[in-house]
């Protein structure tokens, strides 16, 4: 019982209250919910009120399902961004890559591309020439 209570309490402090139409409905589907009528096997109906206990119950889950779906509503905000950010980059990789692959295989341009550059060849020629002293 103790451990009811304190999460009845703990809910009811951390819920915020919202006016949008997921409340309106749930208020809704709460008095109907609280104000049941059943139906017997002859047919007849019978009016079954909910006691404290069993409304602070259904207050208690109904709750917990309304912080469920802003969880998860939550999540799905924090997700799509993503989700289009990956495909985003992962089209442009592969457009970059091949418009970088179409450039570069030019025959025109591969004795210039093969062509080394005049820092590689000085630092490689006095290497040899260390090497030739030593």
């Amino acid at each position: 019982m103790y451990r009811y209570r304190a999460m009845s309490e703990r809910i009811k402090s951390n819920s915020e209250p919202s006016h949008d139409a997921a409340s309106v409905s749930s208020m809704a589907s709460r008095i109907s919910i609280c104000d049941q009528r059943e139906r017997t096997d002859s047919g007849k109906e019978i009016d079954h009120k909910l006691t404290k206990r069993e409304r602070e119950e259904v207050q208690m889950i109904e709750q917990l399902i309304v912080q469920y779906f802003t969880i998860i509503r939550k999540q799905l905000q924090d997700s799509i961004p993503k989700t289009i950010m990956f495909f985003m980059v992962a089209f442009l990789t592969k457009s970059l890559s091949s418009t970088l692959i179409s450039e570069l295989y030019v025959e025109e341009k591969f004795d210039e591309l093969l062509k080394e550059s005049e820092v590689v060849s000085k630092v490689v020629s006095k290497k040899r020439n260390v090497r030739l002293r030593c």
